[in-house]
């Protein structure tokens, strides 16, 4: 039993090399197919990365803002539903549309589906991390230059979508300022012209009594309009702040421009390469059994 076993194991080795034997005088006698292949394999993996074309990808980051009740330092609007509705506002129909025509593309459906948006977290100590008034818009596709505008046009978008409530806050803020300056303007005037009047009446030399009731009327003047101007200067300096408050703060404003750049697709290398290995694999393949099936095709004609 052991010696017949010993005899088929050494039978199935030999058939084993007389086909490895076999495959390699195969290859060997029609070297040009393998060689045929992996030229042919490398040329077709070139046109394919060449017309595959790259993917483009452009994010564009928006503050949405963060509007404060008129005089007053809280919030009038929660973060969460602000986000909600930038995040639906980004991928409206017709936000696509606008953008599209924007951007420069043929038609809508070249940007549809290719646009995506999501919150950008503030504080992330916590295990899912906390929403902050921040959205990032990201628009793919395969035309560099059309992306960046079309996420640039979305981020604008929304910041229009988000901005009426603090540009009227901010209008009325700054037409108090001008009123206030307006006024300070006025009550300088006043103030000029009661100390001019006062230095006359001292210059003059008389002491009538006369002299000294409108001196006091002008020490009088200059201390109401003193007062005033100081009441003013007050306001203004609360305006100004408020007004920096409403633009660095109350009011939406693209924080980060679309800028695209390659997101993948095929490498003209990688596809050179894979294309030559498969062209090799196929014309090692071909070459073992071309003498076999021209065998058997000879046999039939016959």
């Amino acid at each position: 039993m052991s010696s017949t076993g010993q005899k088929g194991a050494r039978d199935v080795e030999a058939e084993q090399e007389i086909d490895l034997g076999r495959f390699w005088r195969a290859v060997l006698s029609r070297w040009w197919l393998p060689v045929a292949g992996l030229v042919a394999g490398a040329i077709v993996g070139l046109l394919v990365s060449i017309g595959g074309g790259k993917q483009y990808k452009a994010s564009s980051e928006v503050y949405l803002g963060q509007p404060l009740g008129p005089g007053a330092s809280a919030a009038i609007s929660s973060t969460s539903t602000s986000l909600a509705l930038a995040s639906y506002f980004a991928t409206t129909e017709a936000t696509i549309r606008n953008a599209a025509a924007r951007a420069g593309f043929r038609g809508p459906g070249e940007l549809r589906g290719h646009v995506s948006s999501k919150p950008i977290l503030g504080i992330t100590g916590s295990k899912l991390g906390t929403a902050a008034p921040l959205i990032q818009v990201t628009v793919t596709g395969s035309s560099r230059p059309r992306v960046g505008r079309a996420s640039n046009a979305i981020a604008q978008m929304i910041v229009k979508r988000f901005a009426p409530y603090s540009n009227q806050k901010l209008a009325t803020l700054q037409a108090q300022a001008a009123r206030d300056a307006a006024q300070l303007a006025q009550v300088q005037k006043r103030i000029d012209a009661a100390v001019t009047g006062q230095q006359q009446l001292i210059g003059s030399g008389a002491n009538s009594t006369d002299k000294l009731v409108a001196l006091a009327n002008y020490n009088l003047v200059i201390s109401a309009a003193t007062g005033q101007q100081t009441a003013l200067q007050n306001d203004q300096a609360s305006v100004r702040q408020q007004i920096a408050a409403v633009q660095n703060i109350e009011a939406p404003r693209v924080v980060a421009p679309g800028a695209a750049t390659s997101s993948g697709g095929p490498s003209r290398r990688s596809g050179v390469v894979i294309g030559a290995i498969i062209g090799l694999v196929l014309g090692l393949i071909a070459a073992i059994v071309w003498g076999p099936v021209t065998t058997y095709l000879r046999t039939q004609q016959e």
